[in-house]
Order: C-alpha cells, then sequence, then structure tokens
C-alpha cells in the first residue's frame, strides 16, 4: 500500500485548465490597462475583496503580477506577505478599475492629448507631468481635474482661437490655464 502511495506522490498535479488559464490570462491584461491608467494617477496597485475572510486585501501592481504570472505557470500562487499598514486610499478596487475602464471604452472615449503649457507642465499649477500624460485625469501635483485642459486641446485642433476658448472657460468659470497663449 505504501508503493501505491509513493506512485500517487510522483504523478504530477495537473496544471491549470485552458479556460482557466484564460482567466488568468485576461487578468493580466485587465492589471496592465489598470496599472497603466492609475499608476501615474498615484496609485500603489489595486484592492479586491476576499469573499472568504470578508476583508479587503492590497496588492501592489508588480507583487500581483508575479502572483498571477507564477499561477498560470504552476498552477499555485505563491505565499506573499500581504500590504503592511496599507492606506486604501492608495489602492483602487479592482471592480471600480474594471468599470472605469469599461465606461471609457463603451463611451468611445479616445484619450485625448492634454493642453500643457509649452515645457510641457500642467497648465494650472506648471508641474512638469510624466510622459504617459495622456492616461491622467488629475495634475499629480495640484490635483486639478485635466479634462478642461483635453477640452481646450480638442477646441484649438478643430480651429477654434485661443480668445474664444478662453471666453468659453471663462464664462464656465474653470480656472485660467497657464502658457495657454503659447497654443
Amino acid at each position: 500500500m505504501t508503493d501505491d502511495h509513493d506512485e500517487y506522490d510522483e504523478i504530477p498535479q495537473p496544471r491549470l485548465g485552458r479556460q482557466e488559464a484564460a482567466l488568468i490570462r485576461r487578468d493580466l491584461d485587465d492589471l496592465a490597462a489598470f496599472r497603466h491608467t492609475f499608476e501615474p494617477e498615484g496609485f500603489k496597485g489595486v484592492s479586491l475583496f476576499c469573499v472568504d475572510c470578508a476583508e479587503e486585501h492590497y496588492y501592489e501592481w508588480q507583487m500581483l503580477e508575479h502572483n498571477l504570472e507564477e499561477l498560470l505557470k504552476s498552477g499555485e500562487t505563491p505565499v506573499h506577505e500581504p500590504a503592511f499598514d496599507p492606506k486604501p486610499d492608495e489602492y483602487v478596487n479592482w471592480e471600480y478599475a474594471q468599470g472605469y475602464l469599461d465606461g471609457l471604452a463603451d463611451g468611445g472615449m479616445p484619450a485625448l492629448p492634454t493642453q500643457t503649457t509649452s515645457t510641457g507642465g500642467c497648465p494650472f499649477c506648471g508641474a512638469q507631468l510624466p510622459e504617459q500624460q495622456e492616461h491622467l485625469v488629475f495634475c499629480p501635483l495640484c490635483g486639478t481635474h485635466l479634462g478642461p485642459a483635453r477640452i481646450a486641446r480638442a477646441l484649438l485642433d478643430r480651429g477654434w482661437s485661443t480668445e474664444d476658448v478662453s471666453d468659453l472657460f471663462r464664462g464656465a468659470r474653470i480656472p485660467p490655464m497657464q502658457g495657454f497663449a503659447d497654443s
């Protein structure tokens, strides 16, 4: 009986099925999209609600990516230390992130370039924006929403004059943008 048990231990455990592997690949794609969208905003990773323990779990981008890749490769999730004293505001909830990106896609919303200062800075505070600024929603320094700067860029690209755009924004009580005349 011991020999049978030893032979059973040597049989390799089955890896993930095709459907499970496809779901993990999709999670990896989603994670990459979340990171691309939310990391420039200062988020450190994602949070997921655990049904088993009824608590929110916090994962940094790279750690969760590593865990998913390891799960895909070996069929097992590696043991890891949970985030130490995480600040929930620094993590985007997985379901929220998914809904946010789905909403943008459903709305056909392209990532418009931001109207920036002549040096590529925030049009409101002048702070230098990261290279991938088209994915920023808020300025990382002053926190101002960059939507008006995108609207300004779209209007200028459609042939509006700087004066007309300034008048429209003044009427809408949108704060003046630095370097707007540099357009």
